[in-house]
């Protein structure tokens, strides 16, 4: 199993499967236990809930593992409700590591809620698929919850999957059929209406877990829209339906989601940014906004009937 993954399933599934066994047992000696217990249990689920990449094991789980948090907590607490609120001698001893990890925890979530909001100016786009459910991978204004931000032109990029009726993004964690992947072969609509200044296609689609660090963008088109620059990456090759130079409108074709570049897996890579280049590398990273104002970010979900 690869590393990432094995971090995956350890964050998003045993560490809340513990947090929730926990409330349980061992019974706390008091309430103060007890209280302590669901401090540190809810400040790491807050955090996993805004960091984490449910689409890797269901979106649903998201909703669903707070409210089982909440409805434990509750009934725990009537096993300790007649107990006395403090035994210890020395409490700051005994719960003070308790109660600086979950203030960690909850500093580390207030970090990535940094990254919801943006200061600049955005560009206002329609989402670029058609009916589905979409689920945000990478996106917002935080590296915690989006690692492009660090890189200047595509500080607010997003990369986005499909989900299936289940939530997930794949049948199985990590199938290595390209096809497994919801999203894959899916047509891909331009968000706006503008000019196709660039329009690169025949890069290969890369094996599950393979990358293209040469070619990073893949196979890709770049649309002017007004001052704006939409790069649109890793489509699969032979599926760009529009040449450098044409004119497109907003709803068209451009093409399809594939594998191509620094992709180690089906997704559609999309950011916006200032500087009149075909380098997408170069310019001046901006927001974008969907379908009447909505800013996403990881985590978001956006439903197309």
């Amino acid at each position: 199993m690869e590393l990432p993954l094995l971090i995956l399933l350890t964050t998003q599934a045993l560490l809340p499967l513990f947090f929730l066994m926990w409330l349980w047992l061992p019974r706390p000696a008091d309430r103060l236990g007890w209280a302590m217990r669901v401090f540190y249990g809810a400040s790491y689920f807050a955090f996993i809930i805004v960091i984490g990449r449910w689409d890797f094991l269901s979106a649903e789980l998201a909703l669903v593992l707070p409210i089982v948090f909440v409805a434990l907590a509750a009934l725990s607490y009537l096993r300790v409700r007649d107990r006395p609120w403090n035994e210890a001698s020395a409490a700051i001893r005994k719960h003070g590591l308790t109660a600086a990890m979950a203030v960690f925890f909850l500093a580390l979530t207030a970090r990535a809620l940094s990254g919801y909001g943006y200061q600049d100016s955005a560009v206002e786009l329609a989402f670029p698929f058609g009916p589905g459910t979409y689920y945000i991978g990478q996106g917002g204004g935080a590296t915690a919850i989006n690692y492009h931000h660090s890189d200047q032109s595509q500080r607010y990029a997003l990369d986005i999957v499909a989900l299936n009726r289940f939530g997930a993004r794949a049948s199985g964690l990590m199938p290595e059929n390209l096809a497994d992947y919801v999203i894959f072969d899916r047509e891909v609509k331009s968000p706006c209406t503008g000019v196709a200044i660039s329009a690169h296609d025949g890069i290969a689609d890369n094996p599950i877990s393979q990358t293209n660090t040469s070619e990073p963008a893949g196979n890709h088109v770049i649309l002017a829209c007004g001052t704006a620059r939409i790069l649109l990456a890793h489509f699969r090759k032979g599926s760009i339906a529009v040449s450098g130079g044409a004119i497109v409108t907003q709803g068209e074709t451009l093409g399809r989601v594939g594998n191509s570049g620094n992709s180690s897996e089906p997704h559609l890579h999309i950011h916006a940014y200032l500087g009149g280049t075909l380098d997408s590398d170069t310019g001046l990273g901006v927001p974008m906004t969907f379908d009447g104002g909505r800013f996403l970010v990881r985590g978001s979900t956006v439903t197309i009937p």
